[in-house]
């Protein structure tokens, strides 16, 4: 793939994830920008189909809440550092195995609060969020590159 293109395509991977992270926070965004409010429904609805998004697990900032839970939040968000470092070109490979083994924290976390050994924590479902979404987009990102180029070379 010809570097242009590959840095166009990392430019609209980094864009499109940022909006997606931006319309998570949308309930506080509306408090600056009322007008904007028409597009909660359509958002709710949207981020309704990823992500559960029972209320007891939503991260609460005053009277607002996130419009997905705190393990997703960190999901998309460890997505969206992972498109920036790509951006700068600082980052390095994942294999199939780091990504599998980022993904333990997370099923142990579900795993042990669905088992009542604790309760839920948004700070923990937010940190194996980040640790997987983070790697993972590396992972996928990879993968997406070589299609990419696959295609490219037929």
């Amino acid at each position: 793939m010809h570097i242009f293109s590959k840095k166009i395509f990392e430019i609209f991977l980094f864009g499109s994830i940022l909006l997606w992270c931006i319309g998570i926070l949308w309930e506080v965004i509306v408090q600056q920008f009322p007008q904007l409010l028409i597009a909660l429904p359509f958002l709710k609805y949207n981020y309704s189909i990823v992500c559960h998004a029972e209320p007891e697990k939503l991260f609460h900032f005053e009277n607002y809440k996130t419009l997905v839970c705190s393990r997703c939040t960190g999901i998309y968000f460890g997505s969206l550092v992972s498109a920036f470092f790509i951006l700068l070109g600082k980052y390095k490979n994942v294999s199939t195995k780091v990504l599998i083994l980022s993904s333990v924290p997370m099923f142990l976390d579900v795993l042990l609060h669905s088992l009542g050994f604790y309760t839920y924590s948004h700070n923990l479902s937010l940190l194996t969020g980040l640790l997987l979404g983070s790697l993972g987009f590396i992972y996928i990102h990879d993968a997406l590159i070589k299609i990419l180029l696959e295609m490219k070379r037929n």
